[in-house]
């Protein structure tokens, strides 16, 4: 991917900037529902979006490689501590990505799914975050 991915939460009060960005899939499906009709076969109805999901699986260094995004930190359990603290609060978060020329990919409010982590020999930590879109609920 290239460019960066920022974890911000509650506006901003903390925010962590990965340090090893992988390849990120997004999912995100729609609702279509298939019939069958006496005379015309199969149809097929467009329905709704559904909330878009993936999943981040990298590593969390415990040294300050040289290869580390600026911004980025060399202590994986302060990553650990911030999902786990975000997600015991019940408060979604915000992912922010960048392409390689500094644009914005997505910006998008998230829950996590599932958190899960290694820690290897050297201290390093191998997690993988899965992530769902947060639609927030409200009137205009």
């Amino acid at each position: 991917m290239g460019g960066n991915i920022i974890f911000s939460a509650n506006n901003n009060e903390e925010v962590m900037i990965l340090p090893v960005v992988p390849e990120i899939e997004i999912n995100k499906s729609q609702n279509n529902e298939q019939f069958e009709t006496i005379n015309n076969g199969t149809i097929n109805l467009v329905g709704d979006e559904v909330i878009r999901t993936f999943s981040i699986t990298s590593i969390l260094p415990s040294q300050k490689y040289r290869w580390l995004k600026p911004g980025s930190v060399a202590d994986p359990f302060r990553y650990v501590d911030f999902f786990n603290k975000w997600r015991a609060k019940k408060v979604p978060f915000r992912v922010i990505t960048s392409k390689r020329d500094g644009t914005e990919w997505f910006n998008m409010a998230v829950l996590i799914d599932n958190f899960s982590y290694t820690v290897r020999k050297n201290g390093d930590v191998e997690y993988t975050l899965d992530l769902s879109e947060y639609r927030f609920v409200g009137g205009n």
